[in-house]
């Protein structure tokens, strides 16, 4: 049997295939058994919702070509931008773990994309049987966590220059993790004020003297001429979007109980829609270990 990794096509994975490998599903068994599981779906096109807000899909969304984001529109008709999504990013993989059938979060393409699902129980079958997966998707977790502490902490303390600078910094520098090299990042101003917290009028002033520095070129598309100083400018330290190279050290050992484990009363409320984890989502009890006795993360990591 070919695998799919070798068959004609495989070039629409291969963004998901090396964010996979960068995050530790490292054999061809594993990929290939994640692979089977995606059901490709017509791609919206720029503008359109991926992700509609108020849903709670049995399925989690993989975006396998073009740029996305994850965003919530404000009862004035503003929209905040939370994250930029690019190939190989899960969409919603939160909504896996903490399904809300109430949330205002969405996903909409920013480019014309192409996307994939994969079924949550497909999901819950490949954790159960290839422990990596598991691991996979906590790295993928806690790099979305730093990205989103990242953002809080340059909107709320940086100004309006460096903040622009930092996000494009970002932008650059995750397009590269999936083998896309350019200086252009297919973004408008406005999807930028939108993740910045700032008026149009400001971002556009921004840009206006990020040109006058000659770190921009002139026009409408958004292309870096000066990076090192750009990065000067952001005071950019990449290391927050290593997650998975810092986290590598770690595997996931899954215990399978003859039995399912009692919830317990201090754990699980009924009241809560959290509660049915206890005894739905998780085929045992997971332990992430060290792969030696000492760790040498911050404590804050663990």
């Amino acid at each position: 049997m070919i695998s799919l990794l070798h068959r004609p096509g495989r070039q629409a994975y291969e963004p998901l295939i090396r964010k996979l490998r960068s995050l530790g599903v490292g054999s061809d068994t594993e990929l290939d058994a994640v692979l089977k599981r995606i059901k490709v779906r017509p791609g919206p096109r720029r503008g359109e919702e991926i992700i509609a807000p108020g849903t709670s899909p049995r399925h989690s969304t993989l975006l396998l070509e073009g740029v996305a984001c994850l965003y919530e529109r404000l009862p004035d008709g503003n929209r905040q931008i939370y994250a930029f999504q690019y190939a190989g990013d899960f969409c919603d993989l939160h909504q896996h773990v903490l399904p809300e059938t109430n949330s205002e979060v969405a996903v909409a393409a920013v480019t014309d994309c192409s996307i994939g699902i994969i079924e949550h129980k497909d999901l819950e079958h490949l954790i159960a049987q290839y422990p990596s997966m598991s691991l996979a998707l906590w790295r993928a977790s806690m790099l979305e966590a730093s990205i989103f502490r990242k953002r809080l902490l340059n909107v709320g303390r940086q100004p309006a220059l460096q903040r622009v600078a930092h996000l494009l910094c970002e932008q650059l520098a995750r397009r590269e993790a999936v083998g896309i090299n350019s200086a252009t990042i297919p973004l408008t101003q406005t999807d930028l004020a939108d993740a910045a917290g700032l008026s149009i009028v400001h971002i556009n002033r921004t840009f206006q003297e990020l040109r006058r520095l000659n770190i921009l070129s002139e026009g409408r598309t958004i292309n870096v001429l000066d990076r090192e100083r750009l990065v000067g400018l952001a005071g950019f330290d990449g290391n927050y979007l290593n997650m998975p190279q810092l986290l590598s050290h770690w595997h996931v050992k899954i215990d399978h109980a003859s039995t399912p484990a009692k919830p317990s009363p201090t754990m699980c409320r009924p009241t809560t829609p959290a509660s049915r984890l206890c005894s739905e989502k998780w085929p045992g009890p997971a332990r992430v270990q060290p792969s030696c006795a000492t760790s040498s993360l911050p404590r804050a990591m663990l």
